[in-house]
């Protein structure tokens, strides 16, 4: 059982643009058999079950996994499993020096599954139903989108530390909305359910410096900005910004930027 919808038009962005997309229901031994592909692009995403694809050797996309075929490249797949497979699928055109956003056509990628990669082949589909103004550009957009989402999960699966970019992930947006609180570095592991010190080896791997370093280049960023844009007084910017001392937010300050507080203040107005 498919459900799919189609593009009337070519219109895109820079060159790319919709064809068709689809959900798929494929029940053991459907098969996809195009010796010599077709004239536009297709990219296939697992959804749930597994798919068999012919390539040099037979490999199994299983779910989250996907493959791109070029215009006129063999395409030969079947699902081999017992049950229901679901796919999504969307055949678009693009430049004959499409980057595929670094992916190579032909080639099994595999991915955590993705609920946001699927609510976005879903909204394809159904602004290839709708055909509302626009239509097209939004198609071209969130294609680019699953594109991107599929460049990042596959980023996390070749990285050491993938396992737990999401937690750090989670700490990091944390701290930029709150980087006037005094969370100590035990307080941000416990936000990860991870050890201390590990945790503080992991985020240093990720972004390069501490939770607490990573928080104080936070504030004085906003300090600068304070400083520019306000007439607060210093010792107030630096209570606002989180800081215990106002001798010690003048000696961070100069240390990052080279003057104090106050020789910033009146360099930059």
């Amino acid at each position: 059982m498919i459900y799919s919808a189609y593009q009337d038009t070519d219109k895109g962005i820079a060159g790319v643009s919709v064809v068709s997309s689809g959900h798929i229901f494929a029940w053991q031994n459907r098969r996809i058999h195009r010796p010599n592909g077709r004239s536009d692009y297709l990219l296939f995403y697992v959804q749930k079950g597994s798919e068999n694809i012919y390539l040099e050797s037979e490999t199994m996309l299983t779910e989250g996994g996907f493959i791109i075929f070029r215009p006129f490249e063999k395409q030969s797949h079947i699902q081999n499993e017992s049950g229901i497979s679901e796919f999504y699928y969307v055949h678009f055109n693009a430049p004959a020096d499409f980057d595929l956003f670094g992916f190579e056509s032909s080639v099994a990628y595999y991915a955590k599954p993705s609920t946001k990669i699927k609510d976005l082949f879903e909204e394809i589909i159904h602004e290839l139903q709708l055909k509302q103004p626009a239509y097209e550009k939004n198609c071209v957009a969130k294609l680019f989108s699953i594109f991107s989402l599929l460049e990042r999960n596959c980023a996390k699966e070749l990285n050491p530390y993938g396992q737990y970019l999401d937690r750090i992930s989670f700490v990091i947006q944390k701290i930029n909305r709150e980087y006037e609180k005094n969370y100590s570095l035990e307080d941000y592991a416990n936000m990860c359910y991870m050890g201390k010190f590990h945790f503080l080896r992991i985020f240093k791997n990720i972004t390069g410096s501490s939770p607490i370093e990573y928080r104080n280049n936070i504030r004085l960023e906003h300090a600068k900005e304070l400083l520019t844009d306000t007439d607060s007084s210093i010792d107030e910017i630096s209570r606002n910004l989180g800081y215990n001392s106002n001798v010690y937010f003048c000696n961070a300050f100069k240390a990052k930027t080279g003057m104090s507080p106050s020789q910033y203040r009146k360099t930059h107005r």
